[in-house]
Order: C-alpha cells, then sequence, then structure tokens
C-alpha cells in the first residue's frame, strides 16, 4: 500500500503526541472516580445520581449535536456501508453465540456483550488520534468518525436494547411470579402485554430516543441547527468524558480483586474480539467492497478501517448495563481493561502504518527467537507432564499429542536459522517439510482437543479413552499426506509450492476454526445443563453441591490438590455398585456428568456415586461402583490412568477451555493472514502487523501452554518447596503415647479390630494410590475408612467412627503416609502397619 509522504512522517509523532496525553486523560479520570468511592468522599446514592445524569442528559445530547450535525451529502456511502456490514458480522455473530451457550437463553447478556464488540470510543480517544494522524493529508478522516457513530447508535444498538427490554421484561414477570402469595393466581404476562412493555420501555429510552431525533433534527434543520440548541445541548455532551469515565471509576471499587482466575475469561474474550477480530474484519469488509474511488484510496481506507477498530470500547456501554442492571462488574472490569491493552495496540498499528517491504529479514528473526522460547517453554510443560503422569490421563493425552506437535514445529523453525536461505538442497526441503507437518498437525490437535473435550462432557469417559486413538491417526495422518502431495508435486530445483501450501492451510485453517468453535459452544452448553442438573439435584436431596476449593489429601492447607489413582484400582466407596455400566447400553455412554470436573470422577462427594445421572438408577448399596472399574480397565487397556481430580480455582478443564479459547484466535489471525498473502495484496504497513501477529500466534502457541499448565505451583513448585523445607527445618511428625502408656479402651479395641476385621478391612479399601509424583501401595483415605466402619456397624455415627481411627493409629495399626497427621475423617491417606 503506498501512503502519501506526508502521512509516512507524521504517523509516529501523532501516536506520540496524541495517544499517550489522551490515554493519560482518561485513566487519570478514571483513577480519580476510583479514589473517591474508595475514601467515600462519592456515596453509592450519590454515584447513581451521577450515572442517571450520564445516561440520561450527557449522552441523549451528545449523539443528539453529533447526527444532527452531519452532512450527508459528502459521506462515502460505500465506506460506511462496509463498516456496517463488519460491526453487524461481530455484533450478529456474538449475540448467536452468547445465546447458543447461554443456558437459560439469556437475551440481556447478548445485547450488552454485542455493544461492547462494536462500540468504539470514538469522541474520547479515536478524534485525537485519527485526527493527528490524517490531519494533513485526509482531514475528512476524523469527521468520519460523526458517521461512523451513528452505525452503532442508530442501527445496532437499538437491536440490542430490544433485546435487554425483553429480558428485563422478563426478569420483572418473574420476579412478580415468585412474590406472588397466591400459587393458582400467579401474575403472567401476555405476549401483547410484554410487547406493549417493551416498546414503552423502548420508547422511554433517553438514548434511543435522542438517536432517532438527531436524524430527525438533521433533515428537518439541514444539519444547522438553531445556536440556542446547539448550545445547550453541547454543554451537557461536553459533560459525557468526563463524567462517564470518572463514574467507570467509582464503580471498580471493590470489583479490581475479582479480576483473577476464572472471571478474566470471558473479558479476555470480549477485549480479543473486540480489538482483535473487529479491526481484521472492518479491513477485510472495506477492501471486499472497494470503498474508494481507486486502489489507493481503497487502501488508506481500508487502514483506516483498521485502525478504527483499534479504538477500545466506549464508557457509554458501561452506562448501557447500568440503566438495565446487566453485567455491571464485568463492563466496569472489562472497560478499564480493554482500554490498557488497547493503547499498545493503537501506537503499533500508528507506528507500523509506515513500513516498508524491508522487513522480511526482522519479522524471520523474531520467529527463530519466539521459538526458542517456545521450545523451552514445551520442553518445560512435557517434562511437567511426565513427571506428574498427566500424560496417561484425558484430555491430557491429547494436550500431550499437542505439545509434542509444538516442540516439532519450534525445532523446523530453529532448524531453519535466523536469516532467509535461498539454497535448495535435501537439506532445506526436510526442513520445510517438517515445519509443514507440524504446523498443520498443531492446528488439527487443537480441534481434536475441542472435540474430546466435548465428547468427555457428553459421552462420558469410556467413549473418549477409546475414541484418542482415531483422534490421533486424524490429527497426524492428515498432516502426513498433506505434506506428502506437497513434495510429490515440488519440483527437483524448487522449495514447496507456497501457494499450494497456503490454499491448504486456508482449508485447514477454517475446517479446524469451525470444528474448534463449534464443538466449545456445544460443549459450554453441556457444562451448563450439567451444573443446572447438579444444583436441583442438591436441593432435592438437601446437600450442598460439590465444592471445588475443598483439599484432597496430604495437606492440611484447603488449597489445590491433585490425586490419582493407577494400576485401575479406585478407592472406592463402600457404598457404590453400577452394574455393566459401560456396556451396550446407549444410556450409559450419553449420560451427563454432574458439575464436577471429569477429573472429579471418583473422588468427589464420598456419599455419592461418581458415574453419570442417567446410571443412578442401578447403584446401591452393596458394592463398588462397577462403572469406575470397567472405566480403568479400558484406560489401562490403551496405556491410560483414570481420569484425574483436580480442585480449587485451577481446574484442567477451565485451563483447556482458555487454551481453545486462545488457539481459535490464533485461528482467526491465521485465516486472516493466509487470505491476504493468496490474495497478493499490498505487504506493507496493517499486512505487516497481521504478518507479525500470526508469527507470534503460530510459532508462540506453546508459550500459551507453559503459561497455563508449566506454572502450576500445585504440581511441582509447592512440593519442592515442601521438600526444602522439610530437609532444613525437618518433617512434622504425630508423637504417639507409649504401648504402655495406652488406655484400656484403645488396646481393646485394637485387639478386636486385629482378630475380627483387619483382613476384611484391608481388602475392602486398601488400594495403590497414586498422589502427586509418587505411588502408595494399599492405602485409603480417611474417609473411606469412617464410612466403613459405619457400613459394618462398628461405629453410630462420623464422630465415633473417627475416635475409632484414633484408637487404631494410637494402637499402631494404622498410620498417615507421611507420618504428619492423626486421623480425621479426609481424604488424607494413611495405611495399615
Amino acid at each position: 500500500m503506498e501512503l502519501d509522504q506526508e502521512t509516512v512522517m507524521n504517523l509516529g509523532d501523532a501516536a506520540a503526541d496524541n495517544l499517550y496525553p489522551a490515554l493519560f486523560q482518561c485513566f487519570t479520570i478514571i483513577l480519580c472516580g476510583y479514589i473517591a468511592g474508595r475514601l467515600n468522599v462519592v456515596s453509592s446514592t450519590e454515584s447513581k445520581g451521577i450515572a442517571t445524569f450520564v445516561g440520561t442528559f450527557a449522552l441523549p445530547s451528545l449523539i443528539f449535536v453529533s447526527l444532527a450535525r452531519l452532512d450527508f451529502t459528502t459521506v462515502n456511502w460505500t465506506f460506511l456501508l462496509a463498516i456496517l456490514l463488519a460491526k453487524g458480522v461481530i455484533f450478529f455473530g456474538v449475540i448467536v453465540v452468547t445465546v447458543s451457550i447461554s443456558k437459560p437463553i439469556h437475551f440481556g447478556r447478548a445485547g450488552i456483550f454485542a455493544i461492547f464488540c462494536t462500540q468504539s470510543n470514538d469522541f474520547a480517544l479515536g478524534y485525537p488520534i485519527i485526527n493527528a494522524i490524517y490531519e494533513r493529508t485526509h482531514p475528512e478522516y476524523a469527521l468520519y468518525l460523526y458517521l461512523m457513530a451513528p452505525i452503532s447508535l442508530a442501527i445496532l444498538n437499538p437491536i440490542a436494547f430490544v433485546l435487554m427490554e425483553v429480558n428485563k421484561q422478563k426478569e420483572i414477570c418473574q420476579n412478580a411470579q415468585l412474590a406472588s402469595t397466591d400459587p393458582s393466581r400467579k401474575p403472567e404476562l401476555s405476549k401483547i402485554k410484554l410487547l406493549k412493555q417493551i416498546f414503552k420501555g423502548i420508547a422511554y429510552n433517553p438514548v434511543l430516543v435522542m438517536t432517532v431525533l438527531g436524524i430527525i433534527g438533521n433533515i428537518v434543520f439541514k444539519h444547522q441547527l438553531s445556536i440556542y440548541i446547539e448550545g445547550l445541548l453541547e454543554v451537557f455532551g461536553q459533560a459525557f468524558s468526563a463524567s462517564a469515565l470518572f463514574l467507570l471509576g467509582l464503580r471498580m471499587v471493590g470489583q479490581i480483586h475479582r479480576l483473577r482466575g476464572p472471571a478474566l475469561v470471558l473479558p479476555f474474550v470480549l477485549i480479543m474480539i473486540k480489538l482483535v477480530v473487529l479491526p481484521m474484519v472492518m479491513r477485510e469488509c472495506v477492501s471486499a467492497l472497494h470503498a474508494g474511488v481507486n486502489e489507493t484510496e481503497t487502501n488508506s481506507l481500508a487502514t483506516y478501517a483498521f485502525l478504527y477498530g483499534t479504538i477500545p470500547t466506549a464508557p457509554a456501554v458501561f452506562v448501557f448495563s447500568n440503566l438495565y442492571q446487566l453485567e455491571i462488574d464485568l463492563m466496569a472490569s472489562s472497560m478499564v481493561i480493554c482500554t490498557f491493552i488497547s493503547a499498545p495496540m493503537m501506537f503499533l498499528s500508528a507506528q507500523v502504518i509506515s513500513f516498508n517491504k524491508d522487513y522480511n529479514d526482522q519479522l524471520k528473526k523474531f520467529g527463530f527467537d519466539l521459538s526458542i522460547v517456545a521450545l523451552i517453554g514445551a520442553l518445560w510443560v512435557l517434562l511437567v507432564f511426565t513427571l506428574t503422569k498427566k500424560y496417561k490421563r484425558m484430555p491430557h493425552r491429547l494436550t500431550l499429542c499437542l505439545i509434542v506437535s509444538q516442540i516439532l514445529l519450534a525445532i523446523s523453525v530453529i532448524w531453519g536459522g535466523p536469516l532467509p536461505n535461498h539454497t535448495v538442497s535435501w537439506y532445506t526441503t526436510l526442513q520445510q517439510s517438517l515445519r509443514t507437518f507440524s504446523m498443520y498437525s498443531c492446528l488439527l490437535w487443537t480441534s481434536m482437543l475441542s472435540v474430546g473435550m466435548l465428547m468427555l462432557e457428553s459421552r462420558g469417559p469410556c467413549f473418549v479413552v477409546t475414541l484418542w486413538p482415531v483422534l490421533g491417526f486424524v490429527a497426524w495422518g492428515a498432516p502426513a499426506v498433506m505434506t506428502g502431495v506437497l513434495l510429490a508435486t515440488k519440483g527437483p530445483t524448487s522449495d514447496l509450492d507456497s501457494k499450494a501450501s497456503d490454499a491448504i492451510r486456508l482449508c485447514l485453517l477454517v475446517f479446524c476454526l469451525t470444528v474448534t468453535t463449534g464443538c466449545l459452544i456445544v460443549y459450554m452448553r453441556f457444562r451448563r445443563r450439567s451444573a443446572q442438573f447438579a444444583t436441583l439435584s442438591a436441593e432435592v436431596s438437601g446437600s450442598s453441591p460439590p465444592d471445588e476449593s475443598t483439599s484432597l489429601v496430604e495437606n492440611a492447607e484447603p488449597i489445590s490438590h491433585t490425586q490419582s489413582i493407577s494400576n485401575g484400582n479406585a478407592t472406592p466407596s463402600p457404598s457404590r455398585n453400577v452394574n455393566d455400566c459401560c456396556s451396550d447400553d446407549p444410556n450409559c455412554q450419553n449420560g451427563l456428568i454432574s458439575s464436577q470436573d471429569i477429573e472429579d470422577i471418583g473422588s468427589g462427594n464420598p456419599k455419592d456415586c461418581a458415574c453419570p445421572p442417567s446410571q443412578k438408577h442401578r447403584c446401591n448399596t452393596n458394592g463398588p461402583c462397577t462403572y469406575l472399574n470397567d472405566l480403568e480397565v479400558a484406560a489401562s487397556q490403551l496405556g491410560l490412568l483414570p481420569p484425574e481430580q483436580s480442585r480449587g480455582r485451577g481446574g484442567q478443564l477451565l485451563k483447556h477451555t482458555v487454551l481453545i479459547i486462545v488457539y481459535s484466535l490464533s485461528m482467526f489471525i491465521g485465516i486472516t493472514y493466509t487470505t491476504w498473502r493468496m490474495m497478493m495484496r499490498d505487504e506493507s504497513g496493517v499486512f505487516i502487523e497481521v504478518e507479525f501477529l500470526d508469527i507470534a500466534a503460530n510459532y508462540g502457541q506453546a508459550l500459551v501452554m507453559f503459561v497455563l499448565f508449566g506454572l502450576d505451583p500445585d504440581e511441582l513448585l509447592i512440593p519442592a518447596i515442601r521438600y526444602f523445607k522439610q530437609k532444613w527445618h525437618g518433617a512434622d511428625t504425630v508423637v504417639l503415647p507409649a504401648i504402655e502408656d495406652l488406655s484400656f479402651e484403645t488396646k481393646h479395641v485394637c485387639d478386636q479390630f486385629i482378630t475380627h476385621h483387619l483382613e476384611r478391612c484391608r481388602e475392602a479399601i486398601a488400594k495403590d494410590t497414586r498422589w502427586r509424583m509418587r505411588t502408595y501401595k494399599g492405602v485409603f483415605r480417611g474417609s473411606c475408612l469412617v464410612r466403613w466402619l459405619i457400613s459394618c456397624g462398628l461405629a453410630k455415627d462420623e464422630s465415633e467412627a473417627v475416635q475409632y481411627g484414633r484408637h487404631l493409629l494410637d494402637g499402631r495399626l494404622i498410620a498417615h503416609v507421611n507420618n504428619a497427621h492423626h486421623f480425621t475423617n479426609s481424604p488424607l491417606l494413611y495405611a495399615f502397619k
């Protein structure tokens, strides 16, 4: 793309001269609002008044003035149509995905998420930056912001307002039904009445009303407002930016501590759609519709559309969420994070436009350096999976195969060296073949991982442990065939056909992205349905839902732990039995797991069987769970271990979900870059940024794996720290009374247990159990012994069973595996002596 020389000269200074001051202004106001709320200078009641002023007066006035003063005769309608098309694709795509995942359907959340992903902060941040970049070459580009703002305000946002109003009226109706004291006369809204209330709510929405009035005013007054009307509304409009940002800071009080763990997943997805997906879609739409009068103007407008897409979300979105009381905390948190992340993206985009074609060497060296770091991270994750034996479990077995492909990709890039090599030989051909094969296999393994996750949730682990060889054949066999075809069509004195390779990669990216996102959406629906089933089951049974923060074994602190069962021997409850769970009965494999992760099977609530809900009717109180035993047999035949348990904030399924989401984003970037490359468009400016993102997403994907699975402190760090602390300070041990000092009751209990119950108890509950990196032979949980004592009539209740177990431990019949704890009714591991 050829840009004007003056534009190229002004781009670098514009980012520094206008981006930093605008961001400083924005975040300073947010910080002031946060401090005012933190020190209670502005109370919650007063903040509601500010919210009313912003949503009812300031924002509607700004919208009216912007629309009423537009000169539609100078509008490039093709360009606006392209922007409308791009925003519409993202807007309705977000709505469809949100509605598909929500269980039950939540139209309000879909509406507010769609607005978040498409409405930009055009006036507070966008205008000064765009005006500085193009003020000498294309001054009309800054005015286009007033033309593009109505696309969201007048066309897309009203659709979201309808969805939010529908959700609001449904909640009012549901609350009225719950508040009704007469069950026979519950208030119900007819469809006609519901529609009337929806239209009434829309009609009283000041934002939508002023949008419509602004367009009418433009027609009536011919974009020349009366000085009195314009002066009055400008005063209100000028107060919007400061008051909205100040209100955002107020709303952040007490919410920052929630921005960690799973709470960051949804904001991350929304922000990436806004800052990465939307700019690329905008640029492609402008280029596809040929918005300019010639190719040069079209390229300039396409670059401008990309820059426009990187502008962060407008504070008005937070105002909308506050008006409808929808995801207020989420929108406040996402607004701040989005503005922070957009700063480097806007700076990079503004700087990279001035680049020329002398960038290939730098990008190749960047990919080489990144591959070295990625290789180290992938090898570390491989070491963690090996030491913790995660490679013998699902879905970690699939993840391990993906790691192997990433290692091969990093090796192939490092093999190629940091500088371009134009010499054709068998050496370079082998390197290119390995890189192509590993690149394709990484894509397919990502989609196979999403398929495996879906099958774990929908069909059960019995199905997945027998399916994974098929997934492996597809994920490694198909790339081998594709690479073989490229080698067969290669000339004797040429490299692999780059056009054919790009075509195969594009088809593979589209296929893998479709499979991955489709499986992820269905998987989320299954997870939500399973969570609802578990909640209802807990309410019916009167018990509490499973607590993911419960600790497991070996440690008294309630932190995240991992326990696994080896050699096909679980530690079953004495009250579990399922007959032929893994038989040909389709209900077995189609049964849904409860709200626990698949890793929780076999070690959840000790009073519940871990088989799918569809098999609960087969359970009785006479023996171990046959479902778990059959699962372990099927797993052992494939060299696997039963599903692993992971509690706490770092759930394994959540990590895999985040991994799939991030890799789906990288696939979208790859589709954009490969399409651009195949169409032989300009290879400067924004193309360099897209190529840079593609290299980072492709060669650096192992770093995502490293962050998610290589930095888990519960796997290696905490055991290592505990080991060195024990070596330095000495291990804590349980001090038992001397044999001669034991009470008569303790001696009597031990003698009775040895004579009548020891062998039977050992046979019933003692199993080989693996925890972290060690396998304990013939051990049992304290809770298992408690249940066994109660079931055999040796104790009436749990407290009496615990006292009985303490007698056994004092009598040296049982002991904690590390001699660090006395007997308790907990998942701690004990062994018979």
